[in-house]
């Protein structure tokens, strides 16, 4: 069942994964981009549960996994603050020096 989602969520990056010169490298942000578009989503859905002033606080990137006896490490691509309407109150990318992530059409 997960792996048809994660299916499921690239078929709009296709053409662009198929036009890449390195798929493997590109293939990490289209998934990290499908996956923030969904987490959007329910943070847009999930935020008015947050009483009072709360926050809520979302951090996106991607899981860099390397070769046995390298240490692997997460790749943060975003930072974001929400209130609890859905509105982003901040942007902490450049904060925490967030990578650089691909457009996608």
């Amino acid at each position: 069942a997960q792996q048809n989602f994660v299916g499921t969520a690239l078929l709009p990056y296709a053409a662009h994964l198929e036009a890449a010169d390195d798929k493997m490298t590109e293939l990490p942000y289209a998934l990290y981009d499908a996956q923030k578009k969904l987490m959007d989503t329910i943070v847009q859905a999930g935020c008015s549960s947050v009483t009072g002033e709360g926050k809520v606080a979302v951090l996106g990137g991607v899981q860099v996994n390397t070769p046995p006896g390298k240490s692997d490490y997460f790749l943060p691509l975003s930072f974001e603050v929400y209130d609890n309407k859905g509105a982003m109150i901040e942007d902490l990318g450049e904060a925490i020096e967030a990578g650089k992530k691909p457009t996608f059409a």
